[in-house]
């Protein structure tokens, strides 16, 4: 605080002396302008007078020649070799300075009399701009010629003229005179405009005329600001040049000279306007400066007080952070522990539960088969009973994807497949009010996934999208590739590599942050009693972790909720393989299976469907059994194990067993993953994995697919 303090004190000191500096600088610049603007106007003045007094000449020489008696251009002509006309233009140019010469010039552009020689030299005048425009136009008044340059005796002139006219008012000669520019220039000079200022003269055209100092721009034409529109006859205007005669930027006051068609401009150096100016900028900087200093000192020696102040303040955060830390990684791992509780009592029961329902299902099924041709009744409660069992199965299955110890058959894919499969189903599930559009990416990576379960996750979010919806909105699915570089993403749970980005979105009511923290969690659900399990978003979440992808929800209130899946891209696609049309006949079946199973019940239910499908069974009821089966010279067409067996798991003898027998086909069952030997023995041997609980058909199917070569076909 005490800094913050101390640096609002720099600042509006250096503020103050910023605004000191700047008014102090308008105030010189204010000031120069004034005096730029009176001197300007005495300038002008004396520039009026002097061409009034030279006009004044001109208007008596053309009344003179009026009332001389010369009403033709024949009588002006006749003056060529008068002396009186000689006489009189001299007397009228006595004690005028500023006139160089008086001259009378014909209709013909030839020079009558002028008062520099006499007679007058044959010269011709008719292709000056003075006598061209006095003869084309009817002025009353004078004309302003552009300036002229005498090279004999290298000075600059500008003619005064005005029309001489007959009675008639027709055109018969013009009197002009010469007017020295080096007299103006003098004329400027000798009044006081001060060090490093300019005065200038121009026509309103831009033409410079004089300048003092001196310039070698005279008779140029320049396009500067003062013949731009700012002018006021009669009242001097300022402005700042940066682009002038001699290059450095001056401050400059114009004004028109009345009468004539004449600009003075008086100027000075902008630099040596503001030369005070900048010692006091200089001085004020210098004294902020040294404020700063002693402020600096002075904050640093409260700060050294309240040193040990800050210490302790800095000591008690750093505690009560790490208490935040401790918490929020106390509440993590609780989190943790609640979610792995869960998965571990899942995973405890699964193996037993589904042992049960394969006993039950298994037995059900066969009551099924057995009284359909029998009583009516008994079938039907056979029939609901089996129906109920299933559910049970399905409830086994959801938890099971949620403590990832699912048995699944991943593989690669092409996501367009899947989504072009689904589309129907998801529009007879969402309704005819819900617009469904499927966009895909060109050139889109085969993904890692099982088919089955993302079907589930799909629809699932499809679902959870129709109620956000309230059953009428737009759903939009767009599979693109996703990559991640090495600490290119921020959140630690999703690994570095390449993905099949699958964004499901929706235009619903969106969720509330509070809910959308857990909505994850089993069992969660905001839908009332009866319209929901909880496990949906759960299986979901379960399913894409355990194929190493990553899920993420991103939700706008009243706008809608997005949800991408990352699927790890797949090396390449796998064919699909064609299941047989027909379950085969007993003949087909020839051959011994060895059923390996810990449980009575399974085993004996399997060995049972297994003969009634044509094959010699084996049995054993751990590894050891099984080791000695395999080592004797009984010919087996088929493993079919039990995962989860005491001591050696059906993975590890299935792994033996292909040791001793490298031609001997293996089928795994299992009713949950818990040996990372499972997938292994997928990858590397290709052997095929049954859930539990299983039916017979189910069965039957698996090792029909195991034994017979697969027919494969690619995707189209």
């Amino acid at each position: 605080m005490i800094v913050g303090f101390g640096i609002l004190l720099i600042l509006l000191a250096t503020f103050g002396a910023i605004l000191s500096v700047r008014e102090f600088r308008i105030r010189d610049v204010a000031e120069a302008r004034r005096e730029l603007m009176a001197l300007d106007l005495l300038f002008s003045q004396e520039t009026q007078r002097t061409m009034q007094s030279v006009d004044l000449v001109l208007s008596s020489l053309q009344d003179d020649l009026t009332l001389g008696g010369i009403t033709k251009p024949q009588d002006i002509i006749r003056k060529r070799a008068s002396v009186e006309m000689f006489l009189l233009l001299k007397s009228r140019i006595v004690g005028i300075p500023q006139i160089r010469e008086a001259s009378l010039i014909g209709p013909d552009g030839k020079l009558i009399c002028t008062t520099k020689t006499y007679p007058a030299p044959n010269l011709d005048f008719s292709d000056r701009d003075y006598f061209l425009v006095l003869r084309d136009t009817p002025i009353s008044g004078s004309y302003l010629s552009q300036p002229e340059y005498n090279a004999s005796t290298k000075t600059w002139s500008i003619y005064l003229a005005r029309r001489v006219d007959d009675a008639s008012g027709h055109f018969i000669g013009v009197v002009a005179t010469a007017i020295d520019l080096t007299y103006l220039e003098n004329l400027y000079k000798t009044l006081q405009i001060g060090d490093y200022g300019a005065v200038s003269l121009w026509r309103s055209d831009g033409t410079l005329l004089a300048r003092y100092p001196a310039s070698g721009s005279i008779g140029q034409i320049y396009k500067i600001k003062s013949f731009e529109g700012i002018l006021q006859p009669g009242t001097p205007v300022t402005f700042e040049a940066t682009d002038t005669i001699d290059r450095p930027e001056r401050i400059v006051a114009t004004m028109a000279v009345d009468e004539f068609p004449l600009v003075v401009n008086i100027s000075r150096l902008k630099s040596h306007v503001l030369a005070d100016w900048r010692q006091a900028r200089l001085l004020i900087a210098v004294g902020t400066f040294l404020f700063g200093i002693a402020l600096c000192c002075v904050l640093w020696l409260l700060v050294r007080h309240f040193n040990t102040y800050d210490a302790l303040t800095a000591a008690d955060r750093e505690r009560s952070k790490a208490i935040a830390e401790r918490e929020r990684a106390e509440a993590q791992l609780r989190q943790a522990q609640k979610l792995e509780s869960i998965g571990q009592l899942t995973g405890g029961i699964a193996h037993d539960f589904n042992n049960l329902l394969t006993a039950v299902l298994g037995n059900l099924e066969m009551l099924k088969r057995h009284t359909e041709k029998g009583d009516a009744r008994l079938n039907r409660w056979a029939n609901n009973a089996f129906d109920a069992a299933k559910r049970g199965a399905v409830l086994t299955q959801r938890l099971l994807v949620f403590s990832r110890r699912q048995p699944l058959e991943p593989r690669g894919a092409k996501i367009e497949s899947v989504l072009g499969s689904m589309s129907d189903l998801l529009r007879r599930t969402l309704g005819e009010n819900i617009e469904i559009v499927t966009t895909t990416e060109p050139g889109l990576w085969p993904a890692f996934a099982d088919l089955n379960q993302l079907d589930n996750a799909i629809l699932n979010i499809a679902i959870n999208a129709r109620d956000a919806m309230d059953g009428r909105g737009r759903l939009s699915i767009n599979a693109s590739n996703c990559q991640f570089a090495e600490g290119q993403t921020d959140e630690p749970e999703i690994a570095h590599g390449e993905y099949v980005l699958l964004a499901i979105a929706d235009t619903g009511k969106g969720i509330e942050k509070e809910v959308l923290d857990r909505v994850f969690e089993p069992f969660f659900s905001t839908k009332p009693t009866g319209q929901g399990t909880g496990l949906g978003l759960s299986q979901v979440y379960g399913f894409i972790k355990q194929i190493g992808g990553h899920v993420r929800i991103e939700s706008v209130l009243m706008q809608g909720t997005i949800v991408r899946l990352y699927l790890p891209r797949a090396q390449n696609e796998e064919p699909t393989i064609e299941a047989p049309a027909t379950e085969a006949s007993p003949q087909a079946r020839a051959g011994t299976v060895l059923v390996v199973e810990d449980d009575a019940e399974v085993r004996v239910y399997s060995a049972e469907i297994l003969r009634d499908l044509g094959f010699d069974v084996r049995e054993a009821k751990n590894a050891a059994e099984a080791m000695a089966i395999l080592r004797s010279s009984i010919e087996l067409a088929l493993l079919f194990s039990d995962v989860g067996l005491p001591g050696v798991t059906g993975a590890e003898l299935a792994e033996e067993a292909i040791k001793l027998r490298p031609n001997l086909k293996v089928l795994l069952t299992t009713g949950y993953v818990q040996d990372s030997t499972i997938e292994r023995c997928r990858f590397v041997y290709g052997i095929q994995v049954l859930p539990k609980p299983f039916t017979r058909a189910e069965l039957s199917e698996k090792i029909t697919t195991t034994l017979t070569p697969a027919r494969r076909y690619a995707h189209s």
